[in-house]
């Protein structure tokens, strides 16, 4: 894999919480990546229809091999700017400079780590300054406020992966830390559903870049994946709501209402119904190469076995996902996990979370897991 970047320069914001717990910086951060890619090979998205015959493709057992979706690979070179923002505790001692790196997975942007409803209750990034900790998350090529770029090739998962590895870099070298003024103790990995793929494939190619990985909406079974898919009932995400997502071209997809957004991420009685309108009020697009580059996907190197520190695979109990709607005697078989993908990690964990699906951080007991996360990884010496 080839991946090289130089650096902008950026600007920063500061602001603080309603709280007061928290101090924050946002950074608006320029990157020129080089990296490999799939060739994309399919017809573009003229309408849903494109949209529902691909999503069939894909979904069917051949796994889309018919439609012949790529064809070998290529370089591609894009100068990007990610959005992103870090936020400390306000009366942080000296010794508390352990920075948690969260990668948000599709459907979302970074507000997912830091929902705007009901914080106490939903916010990863509150919590997680409760216990000390430093939280940087930023919002993926494609979406929030990030670059926007083409669908149809560029935003795959070795192109995420190369930015997530790049700006780890920068904050491993005491940059866009924020009220840290400095380099870091110790980062540590934490991702949701395509976040946690490409943090895993962090740990696999750059195993020195991270000291802890946390992956949550995360499975290793490959079950389900196509059904997960229908669920959504994809359309194009400009038709669906035009002007909503304004510079994304047709190969930008979005689940097609509240419904579908209930059948992929939650179950009966683990979400509140005004939480789940946050979400699909605030639902971001994805693109197709996107979700076809994660998982068994052979391009997206997911082996950690040089990873001699701590991981964590956490996924709801109902996780449709990755699950097909059952993580037990699944997740929780972690021996062959960590055979196959983590054998040289320390203390490997597979926890699956009671009473909820694939949206952990927006479903009831969202903060069940984040104490959960922080436990294992202050037993763990970050």
């Amino acid at each position: 894999m080839s991946t090289s970047l130089f650096f902008l320069t950026s600007q920063a914001e500061y602001w603080s919480s309603e709280t007061s717990l928290r101090v924050c910086y946002d950074y608006s951060i320029p990157v020129n990546v080089t990296n490999m890619v799939l060739a994309s090979n399919y017809t573009p998205f003229t309408t849903n229809y494109d949209v529902a015959d691909f999503s069939n493709g894909i979904s069917g057992r051949d796994g889309g091999a018919a439609l012949h979706i790529f064809s070998g690979l290529k370089n591609i070179t894009g100068v990007y700017t990610i959005s992103a923002s870090i936020c400390s505790p306000r009366n942080r001692t000296s010794d508390q400079k352990t920075i948690l790196v969260a990668s948000h997975g599709l459907g979302y942007d970074r507000k997912y780590w830091d929902s705007g409803i009901q914080p106490a209750n939903y916010s990863f990034v509150d919590f997680a300054v409760s216990q000390g900790y430093s939280v940087f998350f930023y919002d993926r090529l494609g979406t929030g406020e990030s670059t926007k770029v083409s669908g149809y090739e560029i935003p795959q998962s070795l192109t995420q992966l190369a930015i997530l590895q790049q700006l780890t870099i920068l904050l491993r070298s005491g940059t866009y830390t924020g009220d840290i003024r400095g380099k870091p103790s110790k980062i540590a990995h934490v991702g949701h559903s395509f976040g946690s793929f490409i943090s895993n494939a962090l740990i696999a190619t750059t195993p020195q870049l991270s000291d802890a990985a946390i992956l949550t909406g995360i499975g290793y079974s490959g079950l389900a994946s196509g059904t997960f898919v229908e669920a959504f009932g994809l359309r194009i995400a400009a038709v669906q709501a035009p002007g909503k997502w304004p510079g994304r071209d047709n190969e930008y997809v979005t689940w097609v209402d509240a419904s579908a957004n209930v059948a992929a991420f939650f179950i009966g009685g683990s979400y509140d119904e005004e939480v789940l309108w946050y979400t699909e009020d605030n639902k971001q697009p994805m693109s197709p190469v996107e979700l076809l580059t994660i998982g068994g996907n052979p391009i997206l190197p997911i082996h950690a076995l040089d990873f001699t520190a701590p991981v964590m695979v956490l996924s709801g109990e109902f996780d449709f996902a990755f699950c097909g709607g059952d993580c037990n005697g699944i997740l929780s078989n972690g021996g062959k996990t960590q055979t196959d993908y983590f054998p040289n990690a320390t203390d490997f964990q597979t926890i699956v979370h009671p009473g909820v699906a694939h949206g952990i951080n927006f479903s009831y007991n969202a903060t069940g897991a984040y104490k959960v996360i922080t436990d294992y990884l202050k037993k763990n010496g970050l």
